[in-house]
């Protein structure tokens, strides 16, 4: 299976972004900052994809709502027992069957110390797992990196593994976010290779860079989603490692950036889809700039 390429929707020009979508071959729909409840930005959402899809054969993932998702009316968190859960992800299923999406990518919860939420996390993905298996769609588990000192479920990669085993389900694999992989490691002084032990249960990743440093450190800070090559990630190590994956989509994913370096980024990503065959890894240009907070 040939692995394919994409990016993410806000860098796409039909999205207000930088790039044209016949440069890439899968889109990843960011449902996490869009109302889509709201039934006329769904239409547009809608009509945007499908436009896409008929004139570029442009293929989609979509990224699900999240505990900081900035809208609160579409934030979610597995980790707790809400019937707002389910009813804002059965309308991102129904999405993803309109814009026939494979993969949906969904965060773990937060945590408040107690186990129950790692228990409640495990409850609530195998009844979304049961609702996926009908719309025919796989949940991809994204690891996570913790803000404010151990507040997340899935940063760890024993943590995303147990998650997986305990649910049990076919629908369930994951996406692996190398730029959250490289924060948590830092942090925890554990090596980022022990997240590409989860080998075959990855059906896609995040790929973009920062410095490994925690947001409350240092003007460099967090998960800032730079181009290849601009942060700290030794990307040439990412990927030779992705040959010990399942990964099917290789998603870059940028916040601010200029249409050059995104460009940059794509070349590499295609260099390594080309090369993998031959076991061999694209040169990785650096480019580390002063760096810039956004508010």
């Amino acid at each position: 299976m040939k692995t394919k390429i994409g990016i993410n929707s806000p860098r796409i020009k039909e999205f207000g972004g930088e790039i044209d979508a016949q440069e890439v071959e899968v889109i990843e729909l960011g449902l996490d900052r869009v109302d889509f409840l709201d039934e006329q930005k769904e239409k547009e959402l809608l009509s945007k994809a499908t436009y896409l899809a008929s004139s570029f054969g442009t293929e989609f993932t979509i990224h699900a709502p999240h505990i900081d998702s900035r809208i609160e009316g579409i934030k979610i968190d597995f980790s707790t027992n809400n019937g707002k859960n389910f009813t804002v992800m059965e309308k991102v299923l129904k999405i993803a069957a309109e814009i026939e999406t494979g993969y949906i990518v969904v965060h773990p919860g937060s945590q408040n110390g107690e186990r129950k939420c790692l228990n409640l996390n495990i409850l609530n993905l195998i009844r979304l797992c049961a609702l996926a298996e009908e719309y025919g769609v796989i949940l991809l588990l994204e690891n996570l990196f913790d803000r404010d000192g151990g507040n997340k479920i899935g940063v760890f990669p024993r943590e995303i593994f147990h998650i997986i085993e305990m649910v049990g389900s076919e629908n369930l694999k994951i996406n692996l976010d190398i730029g959250h992989a490289f924060i948590a490691s830092n942090a925890y002084g554990i090596s980022l290779e022990d997240y590409f032990e989860l080998g075959n249960y990855i059906h896609q990743m995040h790929l973009h860079d920062n410095f490994g440093i925690l947001e409350s450190e240092e003007a460099m800070f967090g998960d800032r989603h730079l181009p290849i090559g601009h942060g700290k990630i030794n990307f040439k190590g990412v990927f030779k490692n992705i040959l010990k994956t399942n990964a099917r989509n290789l998603i870059l994913e940028i916040k601010h950036s200029s249409r050059e370096d995104i460009i940059k980024s794509l070349v590499q990503i295609r260099e390594f889809r080309n090369l993998k065959a031959g076991l061999m890894s694209p040169i990785i240009t650096c480019d580390v700039r002063p760096a810039v907070v956004c508010v």
